[in-house]
């Protein structure tokens, strides 16, 4: 009986773990559209900011997804699959950082015009 009820109970605790754990999904790939300072509204601006700021959380989502998906399966990995892990992640940073910068660049040349 208690065998049966440790079985019951480590397949209750495995049902209950959460399905898409190590499914990610597919990366943040539609980036916001940023307009150019010189020619912004403030509303444009807060816009692109609002929108940078939600694809930002994304990509920090998908990347700690990832993060806890390495745990499990980095020590399966060849080392060339581990190379191009760390690649395709850190393209995915960088492709952020990038909006970040250009994003900021809109801002200063918006307050340029501004003042």
């Amino acid at each position: 009986m208690k065998k049966h009820l440790s079985f019951v109970f480590a397949a209750a605790l495995v049902g209950s773990m959460p399905a898409m754990a190590l499914d990610c999904g597919e990366p943040p790939l539609e980036q916001p559209f940023v307009p150019s300072g010189v020619n912004a509204t403030s509303d444009d601006i807060r816009d692109a900011r609002d929108a940078v700021l939600g694809y930002s959380k994304k990509v920090d989502e998908y990347l700690s997804c990832m993060d806890q998906r390495a745990a499990v399966i980095v020590p399966y990995l060849t080392k060339e699959q581990k190379t191009r892990w760390d690649e395709d992640l850190t393209n995915i940073h960088n492709t952020r950082r990038d909006l970040q910068i250009k994003l900021n660049e809109a801002i200063r040349a918006y307050r340029r015009q501004d003042s």
